[in-house]
């Protein structure tokens, strides 16, 4: 998650400031002042409401416009109300790094609320952590700057400060971002950038290495290109195997059952994220959801499948999860628990994929084992 990612995400949270901002500037800072109150208490009611819970940084919000705007009404002095933007967005990146010190289990919540439902991936809480840092130096010294320039510059170059170049800066961070991610991926040895919209693959060795990347297409005009997958075996409170019908518009065996998820990893990728994207993207079960549920998938072992479409390096994980699903109708043509009794019916008469074939016939020869016991398979 990159600043301009976070910061959409914290827009909401920021809607009375905002509504100030716009209001002082067209009607004037004592009504500027009464409808950021105004909205701030009334968003502050209605999450209440809606969600059964106060949101802090909405009453911390309205809180400071109070304060700001009182302390500049209350003295008259032309220097608070160039103060005020540095106040304010001080107190603002002291909010997000509070977003640092608090447990990851409220930072996942509270994001999943903020980004209305969307998935958190498992592995995107470092990243958001980054970015959190960056956005906070960035208003601190921003904040630094205007206040500075309140007190010795003139008032066009206090308004280039505390506006245009907060923007600036934001952008400069933004580029810096983009320009290392890609040195990066350079120095890792991957392949040239795909065409706009086509996804690209990290190609890897046996043991999971990685060796380069490819755009999707190329992965699957043949074997010799061996690329990351995971698949998700889930299993319910009564032992029964949750499988999907792969769609009819699938490239590989359309129409056949299959593991409850199965999907590529994308360049960039671990493991883990792969898994709660598919979870997601496939059978619309959140990484929020799925943990919350007390589920976790364990990656138990790995394996090479070549066909005539492609070279795979499967990652096969297993978790006790019984639902809610809501599966997508473009990737899942059906989706069901089996008994181990139907399963064993369907096996070798051409319904099952053959992936899920050879996922059976490991599982077999580890029927016994726990997760915790079986060979456990290193990340790409």
């Amino acid at each position: 998650m990159n600043p301009l990612s976070l910061l959409s995400a914290l827009v909401p949270a920021f809607i009375p400031l905002l509504a100030f901002i716009v209001a002082e500037a067209l009607f004037g800072e004592t009504i500027g002042l009464i409808v950021g109150i105004t909205i701030g208490i009334g968003e502050f009611i209605w999450v209440l409401a809606r969600e059964k819970r106060a949101d802090p940084f909405v009453a911390a919000d309205t809180a400071l416009i109070a304060l700001a705007g009182g302390v500049s009404l209350a003295f008259g002095n032309d220097i608070f109300f160039k103060l005020k933007p540095a106040v304010v967005e001080f107190v603002l990146g002291a909010a997000m790094g509070l977003l640092l010190v608090l447990p990851e289990r409220f930072l996942e919540g509270y994001f999943a609320r903020v980004l209305r439902g969307a998935a958190l991936p498992s592995g995107a809480l470092p990243a958001l952590r980054k970015s959190i840092v960056l956005m906070v130096c960035l208003l601190v010294l921003h904040s630094g700057l205007t206040a500075w320039a309140a007190f010795n510059l003139s008032d066009a170059g206090w308004g280039f400060v505390s506006g245009g170049l907060f923007y600036i800066l934001f952008a400069l961070v933004f580029l810096v971002q983009l320009v290392t991610a890609r040195l990066k991926a350079r120095r890792q040895g991957l392949g040239p950038r795909a065409p706009r919209g086509v996804e690209v693959l990290p190609l890897v060795d046996d043991e999971g290495k990685i060796t380069g990347s490819a755009p999707r297409p190329e992965c699957h005009q043949g074997p010799g290109k061996l690329h990351p997958v995971v698949r998700l075996h889930l299993v319910d409170r009564e032992g029964r195997l949750f499988l999907q019908k792969r769609s009819s518009d699938k490239e590989a065996e359309p129409g056949k059952w299959d593991a409850a998820m199965a999907g590529h990893v994308s360049l960039g990728e671990d493991l883990e994220t792969a898994v709660a994207r598919e979870l997601q993207e496939e059978l619309g079960v959140s990484a929020l959801a799925f943990e919350t549920a007390g589920a976790k998938a364990e990656l138990l072992f790995r394996y090479r499948q070549d066909s005539a479409l492609e070279s795979e390096l499967a990652f096969v994980f297993a978790a006790k999860y019984g639902g809610p699903f809501a599966p997508s109708l473009a990737e899942v043509a059906d989706f069901r628990a089996w008994t181990r009794e139907e399963l064993e019916l369907a096996r070798g008469k051409g319904s099952l994929s053959a992936m899920l074939e050879r996922d059976l016939e490991i599982l077999d020869k580890a029927r016994g084992q726990t997760p915790e016991t079986l060979p456990k398979a290193p990340r790409t």
